[in-house]
């Protein structure tokens, strides 16, 4: 158990040592986001707040617009431990069953990093000069154009695939949505929730593996939820 216990944190290391460039720099310990009540109080069939955000192309996007459809809404951080390790299997497991599905969409806001530390003296000054265009390159370097193998199938590893119906967003400087859906350094890491077609919260999860699997935030998993929503 100890063996396995090792062998998982130094995978993760080693995932955000690819992904971000960081090292071995050691995570800080935030105190929990002042936001994290907003997580608790929305609950479930209450209306998502409506947002408006801009993507990495440039356009905007607003959540009210998309009723009608299912939206799989995540936050993320390129520098959060959950999202990167996590990020893989809710492909594997969920994106891969309904890529290109025009009923459903999986909405990526990227806002606040999660662990500034791990991130190079440059990119730390960018934040100060430009949060924004800090955000955006953050969040574009997530976004591939999907490469297929033999026999059409897809390959998917960390990263996320370029499709109609996934929209990858950068959330305002002052983290309007990330806070309104309470998202927080300390607080929630990266928050998942499942919304119907009629703009209503059906889950939510603290972070978005916990959809994968049992949790007090979430009945059921993603899958089976979001199929039931389609139907």
């Amino acid at each position: 158990m100890m063996k396995e216990r090792l062998l998982a944190v130094a995978l993760t290391a080693a995932v955000l040592s690819t992904v971000v460039g960081c090292g071995h720099t050691k995570l800080k310990t935030y105190p929990s986001s002042e936001h994290f009540r907003n997580f608790l109080t929305l609950s479930i069939g209450d209306p998502a707040p409506d947002f408006q955000l801009r993507d990495i192309h440039g356009s905007a996007w607003r959540l009210s617009d998309s009723k009608g459809k299912v939206i799989a809404l995540q936050f993320a951080s390129a520098t959060s431990p959950a999202f990167v390790s996590g990020l893989d299997d809710f492909q594997r497991e969920v994106l891969s069953k309904y890529y290109m599905n025009p009923d459903i969409l999986f909405v990526y806001v990227f806002s606040s990093e999660a662990h500034p530390e791990l991130l190079s003296h440059e990119e730390r000054r960018q934040i100060d000069r430009d949060k924004e265009q800090h955000r955006l390159k953050a969040a574009s370097r997530y976004y591939y154009t999907l490469k297929f193998k033999d026999h059409g199938k897809f390959h998917v590893t960390g990263m996320i695939p370029a499709a109609q119906n996934v929209v990858i967003l950068v959330d305002a400087p002052d983290d309007t949505v990330g806070n309104t859906y309470g998202y927080g350094r300390g607080g929630v890491t990266n928050p998942a929730f499942l919304i119907d077609k009629q703009g209503r919260v059906v889950a939510k999860a603290l972070r978005v593996s916990d959809f994968l699997s049992p949790s007090g935030f979430v009945a059921g998993n993603l899958p089976m939820l979001a199929q039931s929503e389609l139907e």
